[in-house]
């Protein structure tokens, strides 16, 4: 029997759906609009016979299996950034110590003693101890007598200026600290010596 092209669709479906497992159906005979009833045997219907329009709503229902969902993305973990090492201060260098003032050294003449008393007094007593000076000895380091008034200051006697220099004798430097000495704690300064000197006309 010849099937005409929508007769031949059908059996194509009906043969997919059987295939997968819903049915077993024989299907001897198909016709189209104008062929009369198509006969069918097996589950899918009842002895008899049923429309082609009919027989499609006696197929079992089919049930898509569920969507496995896709997974997730999780985004890798950022990486830690390594933070930066702080930058190490230079060590402050160390303040090099002052040099300390060489001591000034006088010549032992005259001159270095008159150098010394104006350093070591100021002007003011200087000024003070230099007119003691001149008008006892004329700042002459042999002026008097060693066992009597002796020497720039005329330490009497001449000896006690030992206690400041064996050299004594010949020194002016040796003689002029004795000299310093003996006024400050006399009389308290030279300026006060002077006074009683002008009063006295010794001192």
């Amino acid at each position: 029997m010849r099937l005409t092209p929508r007769a031949t669709a059908i059996a194509a479906v009906v043969a997919t759906l059987v295939f997968a497992g819903s049915a077993v159906a024989v299907l001897p005979a198909f016709s189209d609009a104008q062929a009369g009833p198509v006969a069918a045997v097996g589950p899918v219907a009842d002895a008899g016979t049923i429309g082609h329009a009919s027989w499609l709503d006696q197929l079992p229902s089919w049930t898509a299996a569920p969507a496995t969902p896709a997974p997730s993305w999780t985004p890798p973990p950022s990486a830690t950034p390594t933070p930066s090492p702080s930058p190490t201060a230079a060590p402050t260098a160390k303040p090099k110590p002052k040099a300390k003032p060489k001591p000034i050294t006088y010549s032992n003449t005259v001159a270095g003693a008159r150098a010394y008393v104006r350093a070591r007094i100021g002007t003011h007593q200087y000024n003070c101890i230099n007119a003691i000076f001149t008008r006892e000895s004329k700042w002459n380091p042999r002026a008097g007598s060693v066992t009597s008034a002796y020497g720039i200051p005329q330490a009497f006697p001449g000896s006690k200026m030992a206690a400041f220099g064996s050299n004594w004798r010949t020194s002016p430097i040796t003689q002029v600290k004795w000299g310093i000495w003996y006024v400050d704690n006399r009389y308290g300064s030279a300026c006060a010596a002077w006074s009683f000197w002008q009063a006295h006309g010794w001192y």
